[in-house]
């Protein structure tokens, strides 16, 4: 190259830069060797609110914190040596707010030796704005699952490096939907916030909570001891989720599952170490909830086979594959056969008869309960009125309505509808709720009044596994209480059950209210039953569930 050449590359360098040092939107400073600013851009003095004047006369440190002083001091002696280098600090002159700025201190060297310094700030609190958002959720403020993502890679990395053990917790509220579609989306979004302070706030500093879905949390727990550390650390969460829930001048209680996947046991990278844990939280969930699991290699087919199962499930009902069940009830005085309780299995094509344990929980999760507790309500009536017609005692029927059912806006209207349809008695209906129902009691008496007022009786089924207190049980318009039948199963084996059952049955009868007993299998418990003055008994001690054939010579062979 030529010096002519050469000349006019230096000329338009030149002239490159003077548009880049006069037009640019960070601010530009000529430094000294003492860091005395001898030149600044126009955007200096739109940055700091000094005039050039004024900044002529400062060291450029004094733009900055006293605390980043020595930081600077540091990166200056680099750039002296020839280095170039850039930090992330707080600046200290803007107005209103002291913005993030990125630092940069620039070398010019002539002839290998550095004669001046550039020094350059750039704003990049919007930035940095844009990029949090990125990784918040806004309605909680927690991280979200990209930040997880990073995070738990990151994290991954330097466990394996130190050979530690790490943990992810994958938490979701049990039927929260039901919160939103019982007291709307904006007491249900406040409990949220509430739910994820209470979980922020009782994990230790190392944790990370992010909100990964609509009522799915993710928590990830670094340098973790042992396994136990984390079972505790999950049971305590679970604790502050049960604790109620003041919004509003409404109170409620939720609970949760959680799901938990060790590193490096269960998985090797982010992405299945949270599917492991989505694997556990589904068992827990499966289990009835208000748990947590730890993952076990078995539970990937689980989660497989809910697939499966879901997408047999909206086939299900067309196809003709269910079918009902019926169980006796006895009278506990005169031993008499007083009732039935009709239940659901499902003749899956291939797989054959499939336990509700199975498929009742996928049905409540997707809404295809609702559709199916209709089709079971209607064919009990249908099958009900036949036996009446057959010459079979007259005896009331229980069938189960599932609380998106019993939500449902036009259940009376269903239940009105398999009556008149079936022409079957309203007394011989009785109508079994859970105690989930009365996470909204005032709409809940209500529609039970509205049944009531069709003739059929209300059961409140499953009592003292759920929401309920005495407290709402004074207030539901029901006739009769359902022990569930995991207190019957212990009895003889303790006596917290026992004292459980014999609360119930006295709470019960002090309202007027009848009492029967679900799941009596054995000798010992029926006595006991009977001693503590229980109404009414159904379990296997009589007979396991029947269909509708098998059901007839039951009642012909045993009760006729």
């Amino acid at each position: 190259m030529s010096g002519t050449e050469k000349c006019k590359v230096v000329k338009k360098s030149e002239q490159y830069y003077q548009s880049l040092f006069l037009h640019s939107p960070s601010a530009i400073f000529h430094l000294s060797s003492s860091a005395l600013i001898t030149k600044i851009n126009p955007a200096a003095s739109e940055m700091t609110g000094y005039g050039e004047e004024e900044l002529l006369k400062k060291n450029f440190y004094s733009l900055f914190n006293k605390e980043d002083h020595r930081q600077l001091k540091q990166l200056f002696q680099l750039a002296l040596s020839g280095q170039r280098v850039t930090v992330s600090m707080q600046f200290n002159y803007a107005v209103p707010n002291h913005p993030i700025v990125n630092v940069s201190v620039i070398p010019i060297q002539e002839n290998d030796k550095v004669h001046e310094v550039i020094g350059i700030i750039e704003d990049i609190t919007d930035q940095l704005k844009v990029s949090q958002l990125a990784m918040e959720d806004e309605l909680t403020g927690l991280p979200n699952r990209r930040y997880l993502m990073e995070k738990l890679t990151a994290s991954l990395a330097s466990t394996t490096v130190r050979k530690e053990k790490l943990a992810v917790l994958f938490i979701d509220l049990d039927r929260f939907k039901l919160v939103n579609d019982t007291l709307g989306h904006y007491l249900g979004d406040q409990a949220l916030k509430l739910v994820a302070l209470r979980l922020r706030d009782a994990l230790p500093d190392s944790a990370i909570i992010t909100r990964v879905g609509g009522d799915e949390f993710v928590v990830l727990l670094p340098e973790l001891e042992n396994v136990n550390e984390a079972k505790q650390t999950a049971e305590k969460l679970l604790e502050e989720i049960r604790y109620p829930l003041l919004i509003d001048e409404y109170e409620f209680t939720l609970t949760g599952s959680i799901g938990i996947a060790i590193f490096p046991e269960c998985a090797k990278d982010a992405e299945s170490l949270i599917k492991s844990a989505d694997a556990a939280l589904y068992r827990a969930k499966a289990d009835g909830g208000d748990a947590n699991k730890l993952f076990q290699s078995e539970m990937r087919f689980l989660l497989h086979e809910k697939f499966y199962v879901e997408n047999d499930l909206r086939r299900a009902l067309e196809r003709g594959e269910f079918s009902l069940y019926f169980q006796p009830q006895f009278d506990l005085k005169t031993n008499q056969y007083c009732g039935e309780e009709v239940l659901v299995r499902w003749n899956h094509p291939t797989e054959g008869l499939i336990s509700p344990v199975k498929f009742l929980t996928v049905a409540e999760e997707t809404g295809l309960i609702v559709s199916i507790g209709e089709w079971v309500l209607r064919e009990a009536c249908y099958q009900k009125k036949k036996l009446v017609n057959m010459g079979f005692p007259q005896v009331p029927m229980s069938v189960n309505l599932s609380l998106r059912q019993f939500l449902h806006r036009d259940i009376v209207k269903q239940v009105e509808g398999a009556l008149h349809d079936s022409c079957l008695a309203p007394r011989l209906l009785e109508l079994e709720v859970t105690e989930s129902v009365t996470i909204d009691i005032d709409r809940t008496v209500n529609i039970l009044n509205r049944l009531l007022a069709l003739g059929v009786k209300i059961s409140l089924d499953d009592f003292g596994t759920g929401y309920s207190s005495l407290q709402y049980v004074s207030q539901l318009p029901i006739q009769e209480l359902k022990i569930d039948q995991s207190f019957v199963r212990n009895i003889g084996q303790g006596k917290q059950s026992e004292g459980i059952i014999s609360m119930i049955i006295n709470l019960a009868h002090y309202l007027e209210i009848s009492v029967i007993a679900e799941g009596v299998e054995t000798e010992q418990q029926l006595m006991f039953l009977q001693k503590q003055n229980c109404n009414k008994v159904q379990g296997y001690y009589y007979t396991k569930p029947l269909c509708m054939s098998d059901y007839q010579k039951y009642l012909r062979t045993k009760i006729i």
